[in-house]
């Protein structure tokens, strides 16, 4: 019943944030969202809020499964959920009702409208919640950042003279799944020689080379929750241009990390990095953002980049640092790690796993 507990917290704290806004009602079909509220692993639900109590909606297929996951709030097993939901809304006379248009289809929201005549308002209040993790969220990254640990401790042994980035890829996530994991948290990024200057050099068919640099951008998913981690390996003697890149960028990610804290603009920590990059005669090398939340999605809320505006670390948020240095032609590095924001400073959440390169 403990999980429970967190999530009529979470819902609790959903109901001031829609009081805030002035709605009426509120009703999410996003699965990150229900997940995040219910516990509800399925497919196919949807969560309305109405009188400041929630109700859940799903179809047979989760009959048995609500029974032992959603435990927080009332269930409705129904036909047709967006019709059901419609009508729910009208029963209840809402007038106001607030939506999540970055995940609901015109075609789902134009047959909302025909059904409940209401005001219906675009806003996101479950993103702002799960902005600020939870103490059950940040043991389920911490976990997971064990088994990456675990699995990391074995890479050397899988990149070899010879061998594909994508086979390369491959056996990672099965080593994940075998020491606890649930899955890959994204298309893993192996990236070998100048194709390490590809910030999104996805696993691919180039075959490992003596000489290169290795970028390895990887994750895990444990309950729903992801972890994101770069590091940089290099199959014999590596190249002094790779050398001299990794240190500049080595010593960005400490500048940034060190500025992290409760208060800090956002903006100020992207500056930490990006301006010391820039010294160092890569300023158009490194050109995405130094990072981002991370969570029940692998890219979520927020953005720590340049134009963060107005955006202050606050204690409990967690999101990545990673600055990089891309050379086309030549190669690149990022180096990408996971922090905690605390009201002192930050717990670097990715800490077991060591910054310096990996000689094989």
């Amino acid at each position: 019943m403990k999980t429970a507990s967190i999530h009529r917290k979470r819902t609790a704290k959903l109901v001031k944030e829609l009081s805030l806004l002035g709605l009426d009602a509120f009703v999410t079909f996003n699965m990150k969202n229900i997940r995040y509220l219910t516990g509800f692993t399925g497919t196919s639900a949807a969560v309305a809020i109405a009188d400041g109590k929630p109700l859940f909606f799903t179809d047979f297929r989760y009959a048995t499964q609500v029974k032992k996951e959603v435990t927080s709030m009332k269930t409705v097993i129904v036909k047709s959920t967006w019709h059901d939901v419609a009508s729910y809304l009208t029963s209840k006379k809402a007038k106001t009702i607030g939506y999540e248009g970055n995940s609901l289809t015109v075609d789902v929201l134009t047959s909302l409208k025909k059904l409940h005549k209401g005001h219906w308002r675009g806003v996101q209040p479950v993103e702002k919640l799960r902005t600020i993790k939870d103490d059950l969220e940040i043991k389920l990254i911490e976990k997971n950042f064990r088994i990456l640990a675990k699995v990391f401790k074995m890479i050397p042994e899988m990149i070899q003279q010879g061998r594909m980035e994508r086979d390369i890829a491959s056996e990672m996530e099965f080593r994940l799944r075998q020491a606890g994991g649930d899955g890959k948290a994204f298309e893993f990024i192996i990236a070998s020689g100048k194709r390490s200057a590809l910030p999104h050099g996805v696993a691919g068919i180039k075959k490992i080379s003596k000489g290169d640099n290795i970028t390895v951008d990887w994750g895990c998913v444990l309950g729903g929750y992801h972890t994101d981690n770069t590091r940089n390996f290099s199959l014999g003697k590596p190249k002094a241009e790779f050398l001299k890149i990794h240190e500049i960028v080595l010593e960005a990610n400490r500048r940034a990390t060190e500025k992290v804290a409760h208060g800090v603009p956002l903006m100020e920590i992207d500056a930490a990095a990006r301006n010391f990059i820039a010294g160092a005669g890569f300023a158009h090398r490194f050109g995405h953002g130094t990072g981002h939340g991370v969570g029940l999605d692998i890219h979520e809320t927020p953005t720590v980049g340049p134009r963060a505006e107005n955006v202050i670390a606050e204690a409990g948020m967690v999101f990545t640092i990673e600055p990089g240095i891309y050379l086309p032609g030549v190669g690149g590095v990022r180096i990408e790690d996971m922090v905690l924001v605390t009201k002192t400073g930050c717990r670097v959440l990715s800490r077991s796993i060591p910054q310096e390169i990996t000689y094989i």
